[in-house]
């Protein structure tokens, strides 16, 4: 065997140096990080279940990290415009989204080129909650159970409406499970936020929606609005009197609308489990836990990995439910 040449020697000590060097340096920037306040993109407006948490979590993930955590509203399009963004970030570990069953499960089955890629364009970090919905129409309609209203609906195909926050939101997928279950025959009214959604219930203009169950108590009590069922697998506390969509006799109308933390794709490893190891800290904060159960939701906290999995099942099931429907990608 020939011996190694001197110069063949002096590349690879160079090359073992300047490898030991670089990973030393990525030690030493995933020890310093965070350096700077982190970005939290909201994809949806303020006061919206995801700005809710993003505030409530940002603040904590914060004290953990050492750094302000900055929350950053970019509303529009169903959350295409926020989730975009944040695809399109530094994948430094400073530009962090609140994504949800909308960016990264329905609206997959909803538009038909999707400016992002919900797999690929992200990295996950942790879920952080999941809630159901709750179903809700005018009392003056006279409807009081969701039998009573599938009942109407049969006997007015194509006349009786659901309002949305969106081609993309869970507002419409609640109502479009239904629709499948019962075959229903109704209009979709999109509208730019849930409360607008709510809002056009109250005013009659919309027959049905689907809205988070904290948006509702007040205006239930103020006799706006009437709860037919809530579409968890139990019965929210903050609705205690409203049945489950199962105790209801629609047992396939089940809806989790859930949020969870994610980076762009290519982010380091190594910062991706540090935030991962800070929002498990942060989601065991008694505010926190406390603003999340007050919610009307429950706290979830998972690995990048299991998180992963959750999203992959998530884009691959929703995809389904809306071919199933017959809801057209734009």
């Amino acid at each position: 065997m020939k011996p190694v040449s001197l110069g063949v020697q002096r590349f690879l000590a160079a090359t073992l140096a300047s490898l030991f060097s670089f990973g030393a340096l990525a030690a030493a920037d995933v020890a310093s990080f965070p350096e700077k306040p982190i970005v939290l993109v909201v994809p949806q407006s303020p006061g919206s279940v995801a700005d809710i948490m993003a505030r409530l979590v940002g603040k904590a993930l914060g004290e953990q990290l050492g750094q302000a955590v900055v929350v950053e509203n970019r509303a529009g399009a169903s959350g295409i415009i926020g989730a975009q963004t944040v695809a399109r970030a530094k994948p430094d570990g400073y530009t962090l989204l609140i994504g949800s069953v909308s960016t990264h499960g329905l609206l997959s089955g909803t538009e038909k080129n999707l400016a992002y890629d919900p797999i690929k364009d992200f990295a996950p970090i942790s879920q952080l909650n999941d809630s159901p919905l709750a179903l809700v129409v005018n009392p003056g309609s006279g409807i009081n159970t969701l039998s009573d209203f599938v009942e109407r609906a049969k006997a007015s195909p194509g006349r009786l409406s659901y309002a949305s926050a969106g081609n993309g939101s869970g507002s419409r997928f609640t109502i479009e499970l239904l629709r499948l279950h019962s075959k229903l025959d109704m209009i979709h009214v999109p509208y730019r936020s849930p409360m607008e959604a709510v809002r056009a219930v109250v005013a009659g203009e919309g027959d049905i929606a689907s809205p988070s169950i904290p948006s509702v108590p007040e205006l239930i009590r103020a006799g706006r609005l009437r709860a037919l069922a809530v579409t968890g697998d139990k019965r929210s506390p903050l609705l205690p009197d409203v049945p489950t969509t199962a105790e209801a006799g629609f047992a396939s109308v089940v809806f989790t609308s859930w949020t969870g933390l994610f980076a762009p794709a290519g982010t380091p490893k190594p910062i991706l489990l540090k935030l991962n190891r800070a929002v498990e800290k942060a989601l065991k904060d008694p505010g926190v836990v406390k603003g999340i159960e007050d919610s009307g939701a429950t706290l979830v906290s998972n690995s990048p990995e299991a998180f992963a999995a959750f999203v992959q099942s998530e884009v691959t099931k929703w995809s389904k439910a809306a071919q199933d429907a017959g809801v057209r990608a734009q």
